[in-house]
């Protein structure tokens, strides 16, 4: 029996250690591997190219895009896995890239996870980056994470080296305009003074994700960490045709 024990104890301390040297590999050489002139780290440039998806399949333009209702039914049926009080936000429906779908919980309106649908083979996966580094409840270190580190960690948080416990001893020290300051600076020195980001997108837990426009017309989003002002643009996507909110069929 204590044999067994010892030996349920070494598997779980190396599933741990792969976890977190696999999430920090990933998160260094997703990294600009500089700060910028705002004092703030920037995120984004790394191996996730805007045309990466998840099973590594190329989209087939010979085929049809699946249509909304069948993306929006088979998002509703993934995210009811999680919880019943999750719901569609905004659907991102992107040229050469998979389709963006942000998703929020109901009772609270605040932003949960943001996912990455294939239009054509229907594929659902979470979206890299924030979502799965930052956001603190559903990410990969949250209480309700997509893999098993926050269960095994009991709820722990992982922000800037340290564990830590969700809503006991971190307060959120970038308010939304200031995260909208640091985005729009941001994006008028790295793309363009063309470029803007304004109030438009959603809180989740542990950083914002904001759209990003050019001129009047939104072309891409990027993610502020609440906590830090670090800035990860989102580069994996493509040319956005159209953006289809909670109401629109």
């Amino acid at each position: 029996m204590k044999r067994e024990r010892v030996f349920w104890w070494f598997v779980l301390i190396s599933s741990v250690l792969l976890l977190i040297g696999y999430s920090i590999w990933g998160f260094s050489n997703m990294r600009y591997g500089r700060t910028g002139p705002f004092g703030y780290g920037y995120y984004g440039r790394g191996m996730m190219n805007r045309w990466f998806n998840l099973y590594n399949k190329p989209f087939d333009n010979n085929k049809d895009r699946l249509s909304i209702n069948q993306i929006r039914n088979n998002v509703d049926k993934y995210i009811k896995y999680y919880d019943d009080n999750l719901e569609i936000a905004d659907i991102f429906v992107f040229k050469d890239s998979d389709y963006y779908v942000s998703i929020e919980e109901k009772d609270t309106g605040k932003g949960a996870m943001e996912l990455l649908v294939n239009p054509y083979t229907g594929d659902i996966y979470p979206e890299y980056g924030p979502n799965m580094m930052w956001n603190e409840k559903y990410g990969m270190h949250g209480q309700r994470g997509f893999g098993m580190m926050g269960m095994m960690m009991g709820g722990a948080s992982w922000n800037r080296g340290n564990w830590y416990y969700n809503d006991q001893n971190n307060l959120k020290k970038v308010d939304r305009e200031d995260a909208i300051k640091i985005a729009d600076k941001y994006v008028k020195n790295s793309e363009g003074k063309d470029f803007s980001v304004v109030a438009e997108g959603h809180e989740f837990y542990g950083y914002y994700t904001f759209h990003v426009n050019k001129g009047n017309k939104t072309v891409g989003m990027l993610s502020v960490n609440y906590y830090t002002g670090d800035v990860w643009y989102h580069t994996w996507h493509g040319q956005l045709e159209k953006i289809i909110s909670h109401d629109e069929k």
